[in-house]
């Protein structure tokens, strides 16, 4: 009997697991930190993705990469206004505005980037938005290569950061559907129409013998 009673109870443990884990996984913040997880800086991800879709009805990797590169853009256009503030110093030495401008471009060309992956995003190719996207941080190299000394060293951190985290929640979307397309690829057709089998009398005229 007491063996009977601690098998039903290790069972009704391990069935109450089971189902508190269940629903754990399927909360908004644990799907926004599995897909965080893998990415450059998850902690970042994770705050950036989660107040955007905590309360939305439906949560997808797509939704998410979505807000990351909206962000990315935001980060953009502030760090675009702040490079615009400090050429307008005039105690500026000459290398530091010529270092300065180039960053200004190479920002402007960002935004170009940005709107490209967003429209690649929307038509859900991943792969061609992370061709698009990758751009962005070959932009923020050829600015901070201007600098022994940035003054936007910050703001290029952390661009680099979350501009990484873009480019992961990418390529790990590209890896998903390749793989579902794999998948599909390698299982049978669900329905198979008969092969056509010519009837004996289908050339004959009349009754057929």
């Amino acid at each position: 009997m007491a063996f009977t009673f601690i098998n039903t109870l290790c069972l009704f443990v391990s069935f109450s697991g089971l189902l508190f884990h269940t629903h754990a996984i399927r909360t908004p913040q644990a799907r926004v930190w599995a897909l965080c997880k893998p990415t450059t800086n998850p902690v970042l991800c994770f705050k950036t993705i989660l107040p955007h879709v905590i309360t939305a009805k439906k949560f997808n990797a797509y939704t998410a990469l979505e807000v990351e590169i909206l962000i990315t853009r935001e980060l953009v256009v502030n760090t675009t206004s702040l490079i615009t503030s400090l050429l307008a110093n005039p105690s500026n030495s000459k290398n530091l505005n010529d270092s300065l401008e180039i960053c200004s471009d190479q920002y402007d060309n960002m935004l170009d980037s940005i709107k490209d992956t967003m429209s690649q995003v929307q038509l859900r190719n991943a792969g061609e938005a992370r061709f698009k996207f990758s751009s962005v941080l070959s932009y923020l190299s050829a600015c901070t290569d201007e600098f022994d000394n940035s003054p936007i060293v910050k703001e290029c951190a952390e661009l680099y950061d979350i501009g990484g985290n873009c480019l992961d929640i990418m390529k790990a979307i590209e890896d998903r559907e390749s793989r579902l397309r794999r998948r599909g690829a390698g299982s049978p057709p669900s329905v198979l129409s008969p092969p056509s089998v010519p009837s004996p009398c289908q050339n004959e005229v009349g009754p057929c013998s």
